[in-house]
C-alpha cells in the first residue's frame, strides 16, 4: 500500500510554507484593516482539503475551532466549552459543546453540527487524514460530543484546534453543499470570506461575521490575505506599510526586518534530516544492518552542515527539536561526529570497502543543500549517496519516494512527536514510511506514548525519542527555526512550538 500523496502534499506545505519564495498591490493597511502576506496560497477554502502551517490563517479568520491553540502552548475554550479524556489509554474523549455560538448564517452551533462536521472529515479523504487516527465514532449526549476510538490517540486537543482543521466546524448549509465549501466558508469564526473581493490563489478577503459570539475579538473590521510568494518582496512590503504582518519571513531577513521597527517571533521549529527509509535493506541491503545507518550518523558533521545551510538552522542529533516534546539534550551526543568510529562499524557489518545507495529529495527549505553537505561527509568513510532532485514538482517526488528505488530521502520532521510519528515514522498511514518499516522496540514506545497519561506524557516522548534514534531510522542534521515579521500590531503573542499564532488577539498598535 503506497502513502496518500494529499497526506504528502500536506506535510510539504506545512514544513515550507515559511520558506517559499511579486508584492500585492495597494496603498498601506488602514486601521481598521488588517493584512497579511503569505508565501502560498492554501490548497482548499475546505478545511478538509486544506493542508496545515500558516496557509491555515484563511480558516483561523473564517472558522471557529471546538478547542483553540494558544501562542504560549496552552490550550483554550472555543466552541467547546471544556473536554477531557474519560478513562486511562485515551481512547474516549469528550467536548462540552458551548450554547451560545451561531454560524456566520445566524444558525446555532449545537452538538448535533459537530458530530456531523467530524462524521464528514472521518469520511473526507483528506490530506492531513493522519491526525484523525484511531477516532471510530463519534456521538452526541446532550451539549456533549463523544469520540470514541479503537487506538490510542492522545493528541486531540490539538487535532482539534484551529491548527489541524478538524476542529472546524462547518454550518449544515455547507456540509449540505460541499461543492462549495472551496470557495466560500460556512463557519462560525470571527470573519466570514467576502468572495466578491476575493480572487483565489491572489488575494483573501474577509469581513465581520455579524454572529460572531465574542465580537470584542473582531479587532479589524477587514481582513486581506496576499500571497506574496517571493521573501524578498513580502520583506518590502512590510518595509513599506501594504502588509502589516508578513508570514513569509525568513531567518536570513530578520535583522533586515528588526532594521525596519518590526517585530520578529521566532519558534515552531522543526529538525532536517535524511530518512534512511530503507530499513529492511530490500533496495540497499546495507541500509538494513543497524551498524551500517548508526556508522551513517557518526560520518557526518552536523555543525558544519548546519553552518552551510545558514541563518536559522542549528546542529541537531535527535528527531525532537529543542522546545518541543520529547527533546532529551543528551542525545545529541548519541552519534557524535566520528569518522573512525563509523569505519569501524562499517567494517564490523560487512561494508568496509563502502556501498552506495541513492536519495530523492527536492530544492525546497535547504533540503537539497543539506543533501549536498551530507553526501560529501559519508564519501569520506567510503559511503557513495547518489541525490537525484525534482526540484521543486511534488508530484514527481512523491512518485518517486513512493516507487521504493531511493533509500533515503532529506525532509522535515515536525511537532508535536506523536503527529510526526503517524507522518514520519509508523506504519501504512506514513507518507514518508514508503517502505512500511517496522520494529517491534519502536512500536512499543509508540504504544506506551498513545496511551501516556497527560503526566506521563513527556517521559514517553523522551522514550519514543530516544528508541527511534537508537536504532538510526533517521540521519537527524539540523534543526531549524521559523518567524513571523510584524509592523503596528499590538498583541503579537509568540510563536509556538506547535505553530499556533494568537492571531484573534492581534489589534492595531496605538501610538501617543
Amino acid at each position: 500500500m503506497r502513502p496518500p500523496m494529499r497526506a504528502l502534499t500536506a506535510l510539504l506545505a506545512a514544513c515550507t510554507l515559511f520558506a517559499a519564495g511579486c508584492a500585492g498591490a495597494g496603498s498601506a493597511a488602514a486601521d481598521d484593516t488588517l493584512v497579511v502576506a503569505l508565501p502560498a496560497p492554501p490548497e482548499s477554502m475546505n478545511p478538509a482539503q486544506n493542508g496545515s502551517g500558516v496557509q491555515g490563517i484563511v480558516h483561523w479568520l473564517s472558522y471557529e475551532p471546538l478547542i483553540r491553540a494558544n501562542s504560549d502552548g496552552t490550550f483554550s475554550a472555543a466552541l467547546a466549552s471544556d473536554w477531557k479524556y474519560v478513562g486511562p489509554g485515551n481512547t474516549l474523549f469528550e467536548m462540552t459543546i458551548r450554547p451560545d455560538a451561531a454560524f456566520a448564517d445566524g444558525t446555532p452551533v449545537d452538538p448535533a453540527a459537530v458530530v456531523a462536521t467530524l462524521n464528514y472529515y472521518l469520511a473526507a479523504a483528506g490530506p492531513m487524514k493522519p491526525f484523525l487516527t484511531g477516532i471510530s465514532e463519534v456521538t452526541a449526549a446532550g451539549p456533549v460530543v463523544r469520540v470514541r476510538l479503537t487506538s490510542p490517540n492522545p493528541i486531540l486537543p490539538y487535532v482539534f484546534s484551529q491548527l489541524v482543521n478538524w476542529g472546524d466546524v462547518i454550518s449544515p448549509a455547507g456540509l449540505a453543499q460541499p461543492d462549495k465549501l472551496a470557495s466560500a466558508t460556512f463557519g462560525a469564526g470571527a470573519y466570514t470570506l467576502d468572495p466578491a473581493a476575493t480572487v483565489a490563489g491572489d488575494h483573501y478577503t474577509f469581513v465581520k461575521n455579524p454572529h460572531y459570539y465574542k465580537p470584542e475579538a473582531q479587532r479589524f473590521a477587514k481582513v486581506q490575505v496576499r500571497v506574496i510568494p517571493d521573501p524578498n518582496s513580502a520583506m518590502q512590503a512590510l518595509a513599506s506599510g501594504q502588509v502589516d504582518v508578513n508570514l513569509n519571513a525568513t531567518a536570513t531577513l530578520a535583522e533586515q526586518a528588526r532594521g525596519s521597527g518590526a517585530a520578529v517571533l521566532e519558534g515552531n521549529p522543526g529538525v532536517l534530516a535524511l530518512y534512511l527509509v530503507d530499513r529492511a535493506g530490500q533496495t540497499t541491503p546495507a541500509l538494513g544492518d543497524i551498524r551500517v545507518r548508526q556508522a551513517l550518523n557518526h560520518a557526518v558533521d552536523r555543525s558544519a552542515v548546519a553552518s552551510a545551510l545558514g541563518a536559522g538552522f542549528s546542529a541537531v542529533g535527535q528527531i525532537a527539536a529543542a522546545g518541543t516534546d520529547g527533546h532529551d539534550p543528551a542525545l545529541d551526543d548519541r552519534f557524535r561526529h566520528d569518522p573512525a568510529r563509523a569505519r569501524t562499524l562499517l567494517e564490523e557489518a560487512g561494508y568496509g570497502g563502502g556501498f552506495s545507495f541513492e536519495l530523492v529529495d527536492l530544492l525546497t527549505f535547504g533540503m537539497n543543500t543539506a543533501s549536498q553537505a551530507v553526501s560529501g561527509q559519508l564519501a569520506k568513510v567510503g559511503v557513495t549517496a547518489t541525490i537525484h532532485t525534482d526540484g521543486n514538482d511534488l508530484n514527481r517526488y512523491v512518485a518517486d519516494l513512493t516507487s521504493r528505488k531511493f533509500s533515503a530521502t532529506t525532509f522535515r520532521l515536525n511537532t508535536p512527536l506523536f503527529a510526526s510519528a503517524l507522518f514520519n515514522i509508523t506504519g501504512a498511514t506514513s507518507p514518508l514510511n514508503p517502505f512500511l518499516s517496522t520494529d517491534p522496540d519502536i512500536d512499543r514506545a509508540f504504544e506506551a506514548l498513545g496511551t501516556a497519561a497527560e503526566t506521563e506524557a513527556e517521559a514517553a516522548a523522551r522514550e519514543f525519542n530516544r528508541t527511534v534514534v537508537d536504532k538510526a531510522w533517521f540521519l537527524p542534521i539540523a534543526a531549524v527555526q521559523n518567524y513571523v515579521f510584524a509592523k503596528g500590531i499590538a498583541g503579537l503573542g509568540a510563536f509556538a512550538p506547535n505553530g499556533a499564532l494568537d492571531v484573534l488577539s492581534w489589534a492595531p498598535q496605538v501610538t501617543s
